[in-house]
């Protein structure tokens, strides 16, 4: 079993359904957690969801409501355990 960060690009791909990569993001980290892996995100990944998510469309985000992205934040939490933010996330060897 290996342990994997889930990237906030590929949050963003399998929350969006009408993202050109929509099928990929989700079967990827479908394949992941089906061969028995684990997948993680930080408050980090939650809090770049967050801005791009409420972004208004017209400058490079979703325009989402704050409902809404909250609602998808809420499903997130339930799915995935959330990693506590530490030098071991990101060492530097």
């Amino acid at each position: 079993m290996t342990k994997y960060l889930i990237d906030t690009n590929v949050v963003l791909r399998f929350c969006n359904s009408s993202d050109s990569q929509h099928a990929l993001a989700g079967s990827a980290v479908s394949h992941l957690l089906a061969t028995g892996n684990e997948c993680y995100l930080t408050a980090q990944v939650l809090i770049e969801l967050w801005v791009v998510a409420t972004r208004p469309a017209n400058v490079n985000g979703l325009g989402w409501t704050a409902k809404r992205t909250k609602s998808i934040i809420d499903q997130l939490l339930y799915r995935f355990p959330i990693l506590e933010e530490s030098s071991q996330i990101f060492h530097a060897g």
